[in-house]
C-alpha cells in the first residue's frame, strides 16, 4: 500500500511540474521574460500603442523572431500599410487598403510630412488627387 501512495505522490508531482512548464511557455510571446509583445498585426484595433506624430493615423510596430512589422491605421482603424524590416531590408507586406501606394526608399524624392519616426522607421505621407501614398525608409 505504501508503494502505491509513493507511486501516486510521483505521478501528481510530475504532472504539476510538466503544466507549470506548459503554462510557462503558453504564458507570452516574449518567452514569459519582461514585457508581453505587442500583438495583432493586421487588425484594426491591435493590442499595441498608436506611435504615430499625428492624431490621424494609428501607427503599431511589433516585433518577432528578429523581424519587425510596421502598421499604418487611419483613425477609423482601417489598416492602411504594413511593412517588416530585417536589419536593413525592407519589404510591403501584402495587407492594407494603400498596399499598392507604397514605396521603400533609401532617399525619398518627394517625402512629404513625418508622421512617424523612430530608430528603425521613418514614415512620410504623400496626399494627392489619387489619394494617400506612404514612403518607409528605415532609419540609418
Amino acid at each position: 500500500m505504501e508503494m502505491k501512495a509513493k507511486t501516486l505522490a510521483l505521478v501528481v508531482a510530475a504532472g504539476a511540474a510538466l503544466s507549470l512548464q506548459a503554462h510557462a511557455q503558453s504564458c507570452c510571446p516574449s518567452g514569459g521574460h519582461g514585457v508581453p509583445a505587442a500583438t495583432g498585426l493586421g487588425e484594426s484595433a491591435p493590442r499595441a500603442t498608436n506611435l504615430a506624430t499625428d492624431s490621424a493615423w494609428r501607427i503599431y510596430e511589433f516585433q518577432r523572431d528578429g523581424v519587425n512589422y510596421l502598421q499604418i491605421n487611419d483613425a477609423t482603424g482601417v489598416v492602411r500599410a504594413a511593412v517588416g524590416r530585417i536589419n536593413e531590408t525592407l519589404w510591403v507586406l501584402p495587407m492594407g487598403k494603400d498596399v499598392a501606394r507604397v514605396s521603400l526608399s533609401a532617399t525619398p524624392a518627394a517625402p512629404g510630412r513625418v508622421v512617424y519616426q523612430t530608430g528603425d522607421f521613418v514614415v512620410w505621407l504623400r496626399s494627392d488627387a489619387k489619394g494617400d501614398a506612404w514612403v518607409v525608409t528605415s532609419r540609418d
